[in-house]
C-alpha cells in the first residue's frame, strides 16, 4: 500500500523527487506555489514549462532539477490547470505524469484552496474530496506505481488538514 500523508508548513522544506503542482495555459505563474518555487529556484522550472508552450488543459511537464535549487523537491511536475476539468483529474494527471518518470516520493499542494476556492469546487469539502478521489483512482488504476509516498502539504490552514487527514483515514 501507498503511503499518503498530510502536514503542515512549507512545502519546499518537504524533501520529494517532485513537486506537483497546477499551472494555468497562458504562463502567468507568479503566485502561491509558484512564488514558492521561484523563491527557492528562480524561473529554471517555470521555464522548463514556458518552453512547451502553447500548453493545453490537462497536460503534463516534468520539469528536471539541478543542484541549484535551494528547495528540498527535486523536479516539478506541472498540470496545466485551466479550470476547465474536475479537480481529481488534475490531481491524477500529476500523479501519471510523476510514476512515468519513475519518481518514488511526491509533494502535492492544496490544489484550487486559497484565491482559487469558489472557481470551480465551491467548498474546501469539496476540493478534498476531489484531490482525494484523484489519489485514489491512481492508486487503483496503478498498483505498482514508482510511487511510494504521496504527501500533501498544507500552508495554515487546519480546517483543510483535518479535511484531508479524514480523507485518507483507511475505513
Amino acid at each position: 500500500m501507498k503511503k499518503v500523508t498530510v502536514v503542515s508548513g512549507d512545502i519546499s522544506k518537504v524533501k520529494a523527487d517532485a513537486l506537483i503542482t497546477a499551472i494555468n495555459s497562458g504562463g502567468m505563474w507568479f503566485g502561491g506555489i509558484d512564488g514558492v518555487i521561484n523563491r527557492v529556484a528562480g524561473d529554471f522550472f517555470h521555464s522548463q514549462a514556458g518552453n512547451r508552450m502553447p500548453l493545453s488543459d490537462g497536460q503534463t511537464v516534468v520539469a528536471y532539477g539541478t543542484l541549484s535549487n535551494r528547495g528540498a523537491f527535486t523536479n516539478v511536475v506541472f498540470v496545466v490547470d485551466d479550470l476547465e476539468r474536475p479537480l481529481h483529474e488534475i490531481v491524477y494527471k500529476g500523479l501519471k505524469a510523476a510514476s512515468v518518470a519513475g519518481f518514488a516520493t511526491v509533494t502535492l499542494p492544496t490544489v484550487r484552496m486559497g484565491v482559487m476556492l469558489g472557481v470551480v469546487e465551491k467548498s474546501a469539502e469539496q476540493a478534498v474530496q476531489e484531490m482525494a478521489k484523484g489519489v485514489k483512482t491512481f492508486l487503483d488504476d496503478y498498483p505498482t506505481t514508482s510511487i511510494k509516498s504521496i504527501t500533501f502539504v498544507v500552508y495554515g490552514e487546519q480546517k483543510t488538514q483535518s479535511l484531508l487527514e479524514n480523507a485518507f483515514v483507511v475505513q
